[in-house]
């Protein structure tokens, strides 16, 4: 099913190139949501997920006609646009110097679900912060946007066997940030 799935994939690719933008609406739509979350965790805001995303297909539709898979998945060609976006973004809001809201992308039941929410996403995100810009990079991708450990070692660069040594120690670097979450909280 896979590999029917990926001649589908090819199909509409080459389609896109060729013009349809009915192709590539489907493309879009195969792919927006990961690529959305996966921002979502490197921006922390849904709106600045938002605006990045859109940009990420944006560039995506622009560069579509010089595509080559090449072995590389095209979510994987994806999310190297969204890191460079990314990176692009953050680099202009350092600039500005504003002060993010603390919001999640998750809808609520009720007004005590979203403040539980918001605080284990500000813990998520405290944690984060203890961990380098490459495990970081690493876990954004494998839990936030849901890629394969072959995907993203395309997206990174790198081995397969030198991701998941990365997942391994950002996962361990995080439990310890947790651990230290937890004894400094129960102080207070």
């Amino acid at each position: 099913m896979l590999e029917n799935q990926d001649d589908e994939e090819k199909a509409l690719i080459l389609s896109a190139q060729r013009g349809d933008r009915d192709a590539f609406a489907q493309l879009y739509e195969a792919n927006v949501e990961r690529v959305y979350r996966y921002l979502l965790s490197r921006l922390h805001e849904p709106a600045d997920a938002e605006d990045v995303t859109a940009e990420v297909f944006i560039q995506a539709m622009k560069a579509l006609p010089s595509y080559k898979a090449r072995g590389t998945p095209f979510i994987a060609w994806l999310f190297r646009i969204a890191h460079n976006q990314a990176i692009n973004y953050m680099k202009k809001q350092a600039r500005r110097q504003e002060t993010p809201l603390l919001e999640t992308a998750a809808t609520h039941d009720g007004p005590d679900e979203e403040v539980i929410d918001r605080i284990r996403f500000g813990e998520v995100v405290d944690a984060m912060g203890a961990l380098t810009d490459l495990q970081r990079h690493v876990l954004s991708l494998r839990f936030a946007g849901e890629l394969s450990i072959a995907e993203v070692a395309s997206v990174m660069k790198r081995k397969e066997g030198a991701v998941k040594f990365l997942q391994f120690s950002a996962l361990r670097a995080l439990r310890r940030a947790w651990s230290q979450q937890e004894a400094g909280s129960h102080e207070n």
